[in-house]
């Protein structure tokens, strides 16, 4: 935890959520751990893994996000589909999730 946020503030899950989105859909062939997805996507200085932990499990309740245990062992996340299918899906998530007041 950095400090900046709770892990039961719904804004910070809905904001890394949409962050997550708008990665994924500039980046549609990228894939990561949990810990790599807060350091690497969205930085640690910002969201904590807690908070990253809360976004995905929004993500795959969206069905845009999917879960793939890779053979040294560790969960790893990714797109589910990379098609114009997948595409709307994460564009309706951004929509929804948009916080007006966020940088882009």
């Amino acid at each position: 935890m950095n400090g900046e946020e709770q892990p039961s503030d719904p804004g910070a899950v809905s904001h890394a959520a949409c962050r997550l989105a708008r990665y994924l859909r500039a980046n549609p062939l990228a894939g990561d751990t949990k810990e790599g997805i807060a350091q690497w996507w969205l930085g640690f200085a910002s969201v904590s893994v807690d908070v990253v932990g809360r976004a995905i499990a929004l993500l795959q309740e969206a069905g845009v996000l999917e879960t793939v245990r890779a053979a040294d062992g560790h969960v790893r996340y990714r797109r589910v589909s990379i098609d114009a299918e997948g595409d709307a899906r994460l564009d309706r998530f951004i929509a929804v999730h948009a916080d007006p007041t966020a940088r882009h």
